[in-house]
Parts: C-alpha cells; sequence; structure tokens
C-alpha cells in the first residue's frame, strides 16, 4: 500500500486519475485506506437503457430532438433504447453530461445562426 501511496501522490498532482479496479475487489475498503491519505474515490457512471429512453422526455425532447442534440442518428439513439447495442464511452459520457447539464451541451453543441 504504501508504493501504491507514492504513485497516487504523483498521480494527484494532476488532480484527476482514473484507475480499474479487479472484479471482486473490496471497493469499500479499498475506498476507505485511500482515504486515510486524503484520496477520494468515485464509481464510474454508465447507462442503463431504460435511463437513456427516459432522459430525453425528462428533458421535454422528443426521440428525434434528443438524437440531434446528442448529434447521433435516431437509428442509433433507438438501438440504445432497446438495448441492442450500447454507448461507446465518449456517448455514454456525452448522454450523461446532458443529463446533468442540458444547457451546457446545447450551449457548446448548438450554435445560433448569426
Amino acid at each position: 500500500m504504501r508504493a501504491s501511496h507514492a504513485v497516487i501522490n504523483r498521480l494527484a498532482e494532476i488532480r484527476l486519475t482514473v484507475c480499474q479496479i479487479a472484479e471482486g475487489a473490496d471497493i469499500p475498503m479499498l475506498a476507505g485506506e485511500l482515504a486515510t491519505m486524503n484520496v477520494h474515490t468515485f464509481r464510474h457512471r454508465s447507462l442503463a437503457p431504460t435511463l437513456i429512453s427516459e432522459l430525453g422526455g425528462r428533458h421535454g425532447l422528443s426521440q428525434r430532438e434528443f438524437a440531434d442534440v446528442l448529434g447521433i442518428d435516431l437509428d442509433t439513439l433507438q438501438t440504445w433504447e432497446q438495448g441492442r447495442n450500447k454507448p461507446d464511452a465518449a456517448a455514454d459520457n456525452l448522454v450523461l453530461a446532458f443529463d446533468e447539464a442540458p444547457e451546457v451541451i446545447e450551449a457548446t453543441l448548438l450554435k445560433p445562426v448569426a
């Protein structure tokens, strides 16, 4: 754990790092040990198909509008909603960011016409 602490300290200089944890690891115990070293741990969120299908409606958008805001094909959105395909990590993060701050995503991706 001490060797890991030195590595974590070097990585912390950049203020954020992402580490994969082995399946079956005692994550609460690891988080507790890291907390003693003033290291904050977070679990990566990911989308479930049911959440994808709820998001557009929750923000007052039709499927077409939601797909357009995200910059994807309607067919792609529908395959995600039906669980036939999953978004890649970048698309997953974009959808989660939209859910948290739709105004930021809209302001970034949709520019007014002069």
